[in-house]
């Protein structure tokens, strides 16, 4: 590192500098303190460090995304930045970008845990500059080599971006096509639609989760229960996330078509969210913090999942949450919510319209994985 770098120390020493103040995020690289904080930080600068474009910069403060600190070049106009921060600037005769994606991989994580320390405070990690200065780094002798390099991997982070854009813009779609199909004031697509206001408990039957177990009886056995976090996190439960638990004839079995609902959070907004399970599986139970609905053959069991998920309902099922830590729902208030049913046909247009919207948000998704796993891949084949 010492070769082919040399260590930024020009000082900040007028107060009255007009000098953005600087962070070095392990998320979002270099960024203006104000922005990141939303607020001035740093009260006075005099002893900070100047950082100029294309200077480098490692923060010492350690995280899950940083284990030794990240090390993040500035794209920034000229800031400054706190002196607890090395900073360095990579000499002319090579590739800035080279470097840029060379920091962000992990290949100088080795050298970090044989050379430096944890130190005093558990969240910063030390390392002497003459040590970090002999960080051996393997560069490719042609600078169009390490352009190469470089531009496979900013093609990689521009294609990352639009899909991010991309989703993001599908989601905002997605959300406004929803909220629109189960609005009851929308227009009608059918000319037989009737519509009626019914109460839950008219359209099924509920029952209890897990009781009477504790944690031994938790992650072995021939049976599966579905968790709490399944629930809350899918209109359509996950299959993959259950866990194990011994087969137990004492409980309730949940059945295809059933109705999950969560029945205890720390926060209102996460209590009475409903997740549809779609599947067949036997000796198949639910978490001790959820309720199940069995639907009766009145009403689509898929359309009914994505009405309770519904704006118009999610409100209606917040004013149901009682507690103050934790709160907590009962299944009686729950069966006493009322639902604006439309016709059969309605039902099956707008439970098949909204699985479409998310297919299309889960392909978008799985782009995505497969592009981060591609840039993955490419940090760590493509420096030595």
């Amino acid at each position: 590192m010492g070769e082919i770098s040399e260590k930024i120390t020009q000082k900040n020493n007028n107060s009255c500098s007009q000098f953005p103040v600087l962070t070095n995020s392990a998320e979002y690289g270099i960024v203006y303190q104000k922005d990141f904080f939303d607020k001035n930080i740093a009260i006075n600068t005099d002893n900070y460090y100047v950082v100029h474009t294309e200077d480098f910069v490692y923060n010492p403060r350690i995280s899950k995304q940083a284990p030794y600190g990240p090390i993040r070049v500035n794209h920034l106009k000229t800031g400054v930045m706190s002196p607890l921060y090395y900073i360095f600037k990579i000499k002319d005769d090579f590739n800035i970008g080279f470097f840029e994606f060379l920091f962000i991989g992990n290949k100088w994580h080795k050298f970090m845990y044989q050379n430096g320390d944890s130190g005093a405070r558990s969240d910063r990690y030390a390392i002497k500059d003459k040590v970090f200065n002999k960080l051996p780094i393997y560069i490719p002798q042609k600078i169009e080599e390490q352009k190469l390099i470089f531009e496979i991997n900013h093609k990689i982070n521009s294609l990352l971006y639009l899909q991010h854009r991309k989703m993001e813009l599908e989601n905002q779609t997605s959300k406004a096509i929803y909220n629109y199909l189960f609005d009851k004031n929308k227009p009608f697509y059918f000319k037989d639609n009737k519509t009626k206001k019914v109460f839950l408990k008219e359209l099924g039957t509920t029952y209890s989760g897990l009781s009477g177990k504790n944690k031994t009886d938790f992650g072995h056995g021939k049976a599966k229960y579905i968790t709490y976090l399944n629930v809350n996190k899918n209109t359509i439960a996950n299959h993959n996330l259950l866990d194990l638990i011994e087969i137990d004839k004492k409980q309730n079995e949940v059945l295809n078509g059933d109705i999950l609902f969560t029945i205890s959070s720390e926060t209102p907004e996460e209590v009475g969210l409903a997740s549809l399970w779609p599947y067949d599986d036997t000796n198949i139970y639910l978490n001790s913090f959820c309720f199940g609905f069995r639907p009766n053959s009145k009403i689509n069991n898929l359309w009914l999942a994505y009405e309770l998920r519904s704006l118009k309902i999610r409100k209606n099922m917040y004013k149901l949450a009682q507690g103050i830590s934790r709160y907590n729902l009962s299944k009686k208030s729950v069966l006493n919510l009322q639902v604006d049913v439309p016709s059969d046909a309605e039902q099956n247009f707008d439970s098949k319209f909204v699985k479409l919207i998310n297919i299309q948000t889960k392909f978008l998704s799985n782009e995505r994985n497969e592009l981060l796993l591609l840039k993955k891949f490419l940090l760590q084949n493509l420096f030595i």
